[in-house]
């Protein structure tokens, strides 16, 4: 399942003096970018100035309100004291009044009650008012200090983002685009990011070293195709002797092979493989955690989703149709990719754009086997399920570009996502016989050797691309990596001895030649308004 591993960003490409061009436009842009967010970082730290200011006078408010409380506590206090002073004063003068005159008139004990009763009514007066004072000064403070507290998160969330944002933004147009294992060299032919960095020119010696990885690679991910081929159909191997059909041609069968394969791929890669490419692997993947970053975690696990999907459907055609054919069919991909970034991101195709997909579904209706042929296989299902593999790989196209995510850590999550689906849907086969595997139990230790093949292959196509890339470009490495059928068609012609008709050789060419024209198209300059607008 090598074409589903390969992914370029198709970018720069030209000779020296439109490299030179390119990247003195990129310089520009780096400058426009770097004067943007240093405007927004000033304007943003004046906002937190203004609101350290306000903040200020709220804590200064708050001290003067607390000055004050404290001033009236002690006018409580002193009231208190002057209530039982008076009150002892007056009992103490009652006693002596009465002593001296042996009984005490009963007018002068009604006047001294009625005192009495109308002090201790305006004390009770006063301490309820300054009760009822404390509690709304007290209420004001605490919501003071609980808009001082909201206000500091805030402030805190805000620097928090800003330097998140200027980080993701550095990162973005300062990091070379790698490319992730599972990513098809043309597969971006209309959705290239906008701000993608150019290629730099390369010593002769490094471009033909990385034209020649680019090569070796796209034959590792094809020749993936030709092994999950003989795997579900048994083949005769350089015409010497028979090989293969180690479990039938069946939906459940293919998850199984499928499930196998990313069992080893996606720890060697998440643990081994993507650290040693990308340093920064788990923080990026961490940072998928954060709040902001949910939407990005959503588009990055249902991109991972629908490249389930594909691979999925396209182990079931490789077991119902000839490799190049199963290839050639899903190479529709690009087509469907440049009407769904027409559809969503308003991305008008080209009239070369336009004629090529007008071509590449010509081609892929020629591939399509003479139904009367003969030949072993569900030819319908083949060609169905190859097609809607091509879709889902289109749709997972168009979650990279949403995603923006640096391809090794993106790539971790898609493996990861994967290896997960498929041990999810694994136990259904108990209930959905259609989903059901069965293996010969002599055969399993045939199908783990397999299944070893298959890791050996996706992780060298996939270090042979990524170092690669760098060296040529990306534009350059995704018109090498359009070869995908036309490779296929030879290496399954050469190992197990495919033959296909001169129809389907037609349409393999026409296919392989309009993949190579969009990659070729996608490989022209952006207008440098688009850049300007984001």
């Amino acid at each position: 399942m090598g074409q589903l591993d390969n992914q370029t960003e198709a970018q720069g490409g030209k000779n020296p003096q439109a490299a030179q061009d390119a990247l003195n436009d990129l310089t520009e842009q780096l400058q426009n970018l770097k004067e943007s967010l240093i405007s927004q970082l000033y304007q943003e730290v004046n906002e937190l100035q203004s609101q350290k200011n306000s903040l200020s006078t709220d804590i200064k408010n708050l001290q003067s309100q607390y000055r004050d409380l404290q001033s009236q506590q002690q006018v409580q206090q002193l009231a208190e004291v002057l209530a039982s002073h008076l009150q002892e004063q007056l009992r103490q003068q009652i006693i002596s009044s009465g002593t001296g005159s042996g009984q005490l008139p009963s007018s002068y004990n009604d006047n001294a009650y009625r005192l009495l009763s109308s002090l201790d009514s305006t004390l009770s007066t006063t301490l309820k008012t300054l009760q009822q004072d404390i509690s709304s000064y007290q209420s004001a403070l605490s919501q003071q200090l609980g808009r001082m507290h909201s206000l500091e998160q805030q402030g805190e969330a805000i620097l928090e983002a800003l330097v998140s944002r200027i980080k993701f933004q550095l990162q973005q147009n300062t990091q070379p685009k790698a490319i992730g294992p599972m990513e098809q060299p043309s597969a971006r032919p209309a959705v290239q990011p906008a701000t993608a960095p150019t290629a730099a020119p390369t010593q002769p010696s490094n471009f033909v070293t990385g034209v020649t990885l680019i090569l070796i690679s796209s034959l590792m991910f094809s020749l993936q195709n030709v092994i999950v081929r003989v795997i579900l159909r048994k083949q005769t191997i350089f015409g010497l002797s028979e090989l293969g059909g180690f479990i039938s041609a069946s939906p459940g069968n293919s998850l199984l092979i499928l499930a196998m394969r990313m069992l080893f791929v996606a720890p060697i890669m998440a643990f081994i493989v993507a650290p040693w490419r990308y340093s920064n692997t788990w923080r990026d993947i961490k940072q998928l955690g954060n709040r902001e970053q949910r939407g990005r975690l959503l588009s990055v696990i249902g991109s991972g989703f629908f490249l389930f999907l594909s691979q999925f459907f396209i182990y079931i055609a490789l077991g119902n149709i000839p490799a190049g054919v199963a290839t050639t069919i899903f190479f529709i991909y690009p087509t469907v990719t440049i009407l769904l970034a027409w559809l969503i991101f308003k991305d008008k195709p080209t009239f070369l754009l336009i004629l090529a997909t007008v071509s590449i579904y010509i081609g892929g209706f020629l591939t399509i086997p003479n139904l009367t042929a003969g030949a072993k296989g569900n030819y319908t299902l083949g060609a169905i399920t190859a097609i809607v593999s091509g879709i889902a790989f289109a749709i997972y196209v168009i979650l990279i570009k949403v995603s923006k995510m640096h391809p090794i850590p993106f790539s971790v999550v898609n493996f990861t996502t994967i290896l997960f689906l498929s041990a999810f849907v694994l136990p259904f086969g108990s209930f959905v016989p259609t989903l059901a595997y069965k293996v010969d139990p002599k055969m399993w230790p045939t199908l783990w050797i397999a299944a070893l093949v298959l890791t050996v292959t996706s992780l060298v196509g996939y270090l042979l691309n990524n170092i690669g890339v760098p060296m040529i470009g990306p534009a350059l490495a995704s018109v090498v990596g359009a070869s995908g059928p036309a490779l296929t068609v030879v290496l399954a012609l050469l190992i197990i001895n495919e033959k296909l008709t001169l129809l389907q050789v037609l349409g393999v060419v026409l296919v392989t030649v309009w993949v190579l024209g969009i990659s070729v198209e996608n490989t022209k300059p952006k207008p440098p308004a688009q850049p300007a607008r984001r």
